[in-house]
C-alpha cells in the first residue's frame, strides 16, 4: 500500500527509489523521462500526476506535480532562494543538505574550489551550491539572461503590479521559467523581510 503525504491543496504518493531515479533523469533531460536508462517497468509505476503522456508522441513530461515530490516544500523553497549569480545557497540545516546532495541538487564546495560531502564540509569550511540539476528543477536559468542586465541580483526596481501604487523592491533572482522573479519589498528604509515571487514584466529599474 503506497503511503500519502498532504502537502498544501494536493497529495504527494511517497516515491520508490526507482521512480526518484527516473524522475531525476527526466530532470537532467529538460523534463522528459529518457528511454533506456530507466527500466521500462519503473517507468510504466511512475503516475501520470508525475509525468504526463504527450498523446502524439507517447513520450512522459515531468508536471509540476512531479517536481514537487522529488523534495519537499520547504527544501524547493531553498533551491529557489539560491544566489544565481554565485549558486549559493542558504540556510540549509544538516539533515536538508543531506537530502539534497544525495539527489545531486547541491554540492558543498570551499571558496579555492574543493569538493566535500555532506558531513564533513565543515573541515574545509564548505558550503552549499546549488547545481546544474538543482536549477533545472526549480527552473532557475543556467546562466544570466538578458533581464541580468537591466535588472542585476541585488539590485533596486520598482514593482508596478496592476491595482497597486509602485512600490521599492530588490531584486534576489533572476527570472524563474514560469516569469516570475524573486523580490524582497522595501518600505523607505525599512525593510519588510517577506519575499515575493512576482511577475517579471512588471518590475522597471527605479
Amino acid at each position: 500500500m503506497s503511503e500519502t503525504y498532504r502537502l498544501h491543496s494536493f497529495t504527494i504518493t511517497r516515491m520508490t527509489h526507482g521512480q526518484r531515479r527516473a524522475l531525476l533523469a527526466a530532470v537532467d533531460a529538460g523534463g522528459r523521462l529518457p528511454d533506456g536508462v530507466v527500466p521500462a517497468r519503473v517507468l510504466e509505476s511512475v503516475p501520470e500526476a508525475w509525468a504526463r503522456t504527450d498523446e502524439e508522441t507517447g513520450r512522459r513530461f515531468l508536471t509540476p506535480q512531479g517536481r514537487a515530490a522529488l523534495v519537499p516544500l520547504d527544501r524547493f523553497r531553498q533551491l529557489r532562494r539560491a544566489n544565481p549569480e554565485t549558486g549559493a545557497v542558504y540556510g540549509l540545516n544538516h539533515r536538508d543538505g543531506q537530502g539534497l546532495h544525495r539527489d545531486g541538487l547541491v554540492i558543498f564546495q570551499s571558496r579555492d574550489g574543493c569538493v566535500s560531502g555532506p558531513t564533513d564540509y565543515w573541515m574545509i569550511n564548505a558550503g552549499p551550491y546549488i547545481t546544474e540539476r538543482g536549477r533545472k528543477l526549480v527552473g532557475m536559468p543556467l546562466t544570466a539572461p538578458p533581464f541580468a542586465t537591466r535588472l542585476p541580483v541585488g539590485s533596486r526596481a520598482m514593482w508596478m503590479s496592476p491595482g497597486a501604487p509602485p512600490r521599492l523592491v530588490e531584486v534576489k533572482s533572476w527570472p524563474f521559467c514560469d516569469g516570475t522573479v524573486r523580490i524582497h519589498p522595501l518600505t523607505g528604509h525599512r525593510p519588510d523581510y517577506r519575499e515575493d515571487d512576482v511577475p517579471a514584466e512588471e518590475l522597471f529599474p527605479s
